[in-house]
């Protein structure tokens, strides 16, 4: 049973499952009433009771009234007996003592009167005050839509033997989840009817309050030990049928007219304006904002259904981004990883405000937005890519990057072969890396910056951190050959200057693992490098020589890559200098840190390999290093340790 135009209907679902059985729903359990002459009386029911069918969700009961459709059906033409007869369909009423509420039921195999209904069973249902059998129909309710699903029961004077309900008991536990998620809909209806009227008490701001918390500890299913704040409640296992119950029984329905509701305007102005919600005196509104916010995205963790019905409101939760209520957050995570409603919904504009909070705010919480917008389960959103890139690489926008420049810097050397008449200090020129914020006002070497996060100054860390990010956020951008992104940031980001941050041991880990990562994506996987076929399965016997040596391999080849390779000669030397120092050093994956530059550097050596950029012979040496690592120390009888050196002897 739904409602359909604000109107109650019974009606059988069509779905589009494999198995019916699984198509299950909290609006299609019922309650089994055994009629008593004593209202108050219990019992088992038989096959000669009588009974009532109570929908659990709603209290309504199922009724038969004269159905006066016009539309024909095979079935219900087949079981009116006479043109004349009447026909009927169910409906829901919401009272049980009506005369019209009462069936008989009947069973599909041979059973005495006398005997009790199973609790598995299938059986025929017969309408007491009409004398007519329950059966299905293909007459559909929501005839309006495009897809159709919801199909009338019918009831006729003849039956038919096929037209049997299966009864299928449910645990206690799913009957308690319902009356809790029933409960609180009501609860939270009248606190949004309440916030609509703009007059909501300080012990109904706490009741509804206390709903939220326990509505968030049931749908993440997690103990209320476990987190002392609803808001730190991390969903590792989400419970579908929970989530299921948040849509069906309207609690998202009510959660989002909570959040539309207070900042109406009803003639004489809303009763609150989002800009007010940082005032303390309306801390209570913003926390009641942030827990809504938070049940919005446990309610759609891993849940297709719920992030369809979810996203019909986009528009109205990106009015709310921006404000501390976790809008943004949940906007995040209902678009990761949903290649779907990303190129449904974000567009031009939705770009435009997470650049506005990346200005306003100046957080990295916001550039990874922006990053996780550019991909879907790893692979680019070419639509969402050109708009990220128009927006964050526009003149406009440049104040919200870092820039990053090689600078020529004096620094003095001591001279150990000075004469007496002569200077003791000379001065030599080096190029470094400089970051440039704020429209250039202020400026750093990245290494300066990385030296003072490590000494604990909060600003060099933190500009480091957004630093570290925007170089994510670029990654993403160049993902899968976006040239758009990569022809305007290549110029700045050179392989010169990337190497040098990769290779500089005074930069954190997870920073140097950003620049290998954008290291690939930027100038690896792009033109002219195209993936090798490195075997070739099915060949001509003319073509496979009768001598092949790891030379004449090479020389057929690689032939054609040379150019390219010499450009990356240097990153190929970096890669296999890091990982045979990596061999060489017993504290081997007990850095966690230092495990994800470990991760890049062997997915840029992956990249490298995969459009050709190594010999045969060359590769052969990578494998040994990269055995050598993975038995975690030295191994005496493979000799001594590879050198790192390319085109050197294989150990």
């Amino acid at each position: 049973m739904d409602e359909y135009k604000k109107k109650q209907y019974l009606f059988l679902r069509t779905t589009g499952r494999t198995s019916a059985t699984a198509a299950t729903s909290s609006k299609a359990l019922w309650e089994v009433e055994v009629v008593q002459h004593d209202p108050c009386r219990a019992g088992a029911g038989h096959w000669n009771s009588l009974f009532r069918f109570k929908h659990l969700a709603t209290g309504y009961y199922i009724a038969a009234e004269v159905d006066d459709d016009d539309l024909t059906d095979p079935m219900r033409e087949k079981l009116r007996g006479a043109p004349d007869n009447p026909v009927y369909c169910l409906v829901p009423i919401p009272y049980g003592n009506d005369i019209a509420s009462i069936f008989e039921v009947d069973a599909t195999t041979a059973a005495r009167g006398d005997m009790m209904v199973p609790r598995s069973s299938y059986v025929r249902l017969r309408h007491l005050c009409t004398n007519t059998w329950v059966h299905s129909t293909g007459i559909p309710i929501d005839k309006e839509e495009d897809k159709p699903v919801m199909s009338k029961l019918g009831c006729a004077l003849l039956r038919e033997d096929k037209e049997a309900f299966s009864i299928v008991p449910v645990s206690p536990q799913e009957v308690r989840d319902l009356d809790f998620a029933t409960d609180a809909g009501k609860v939270l209806s009248n606190i949004g009817g309440q916030l609509e009227k703009g007059s909501i008490t300080q012990n109904e701001k706490k009741a509804v309050i206390s709903l939220l918390n326990d509505l968030l500890y049931f749908v993440s299913d997690t103990d209320k030990n476990q987190f002392d704040d609803p808001l730190e409640i991390k969903m590792t296992n989400p419970d579908r049928e929970r989530q299921k119950l948040m849509r069906e029984q309207d609690i998202l329905k009510q959660i989002f007219r909570i959040l539309q509701a207070p900042f109406k305007d009803r003639g004489d102005g809303p009763m609150l304006k989002m800009e007010e919600l940082g005032d303390q005196r309306y801390a209570a509104f913003r926390h009641i904002c942030r827990l809504c916010y938070r049940m919005i995205r446990h309610s759609q963790d891993t849940y297709r259904k719920n992030q369809e019905y979810i996203a019909k409101q986009f528009g109205f939760m990106q009015k709310q981004i921006g404000y501390d209520v976790l809008a943004e957050d949940t906007i995040t995570a209902l678009l990761h990883n949903n290649r779907k409603l990303l190129e449904t919904h974000i567009r031009g504009a939705e770009i435009n405000t997470f650049v506005n909070l990346v200005r306003k705010n100046k957080e990295c919480r916001f550039l990874e937005y922006l990053s996780d917008l550019c991909v879907s389960n790893y692979v680019a959103i070419p639509i969402t890519q050109e708009l990220i890139c128009n927006a964050v690489l526009a003149a406009a926008n440049a104040d919200i990057l870092i820039e990053t420049r090689l600078v020529r810097t004096q620094i003095e050397v001591e001279r150990e072969d000075a004469r007496p008449e002569d200077a003791a200090v000379a001065y030599e020129e080096e190029e470094e890396v400089f970051l440039y914020w704020d429209n250039g006002r202020k400026y750093k070497s990245i290494r300066e910056l990385a030296v003072g996060a490590a000494n604990g100054k909060a600003d060099d860390a933190k500009v480091l951190q957004y630093y570290r990010y925007q170089l994510d956020l670029f990654a993403n951008m160049c993902l899968d050959r976006q040239y758009l992104a990569i022809d305007k940031l290549s110029q700045q980001l050179d392989i010169d200057l990337i190497l040098r941050c990769v290779e500089d041991n005074a930069l954190p880990h997870d920073l140097r693992a950003s620049f290998c990562n954008l290291m690939v994506h930027m100038h690896i996987d792009r033109d002219p490098q195209e993936v090798i076929t490195p075997v070739r399965y099915a060949r001509l016997w003319k073509e496979i020589p009768t001598k092949l040596s790891i030379a004449d391999y090479d020389g057929g080849h690689h032939a054609s890559g040379n150019a390219s390779r010499t450009k990356f000669m240097d990153t190929i030397r970096l890669v296999e200098n890091y990982l045979c120092d990596l061999v060489n050093h017993s504290w081997l994956f007990s850095n966690t840190e230092q495990n994800k530059l470990t991760h890049q550097v062997v997915r840029l050596a992956r990249h490298l390999i995969y459009f050709g950029f190594y010999s045969l012979t060359d590769l052969l040496r990578l494998t040994k290093t990269l055995l050598s690592i993975l038995d975690c120390a030295p191994d005496a009888e493979l000799g001594a340790m590879p050198n790192g050196k390319l085109g050197g002897t294989s150990v």
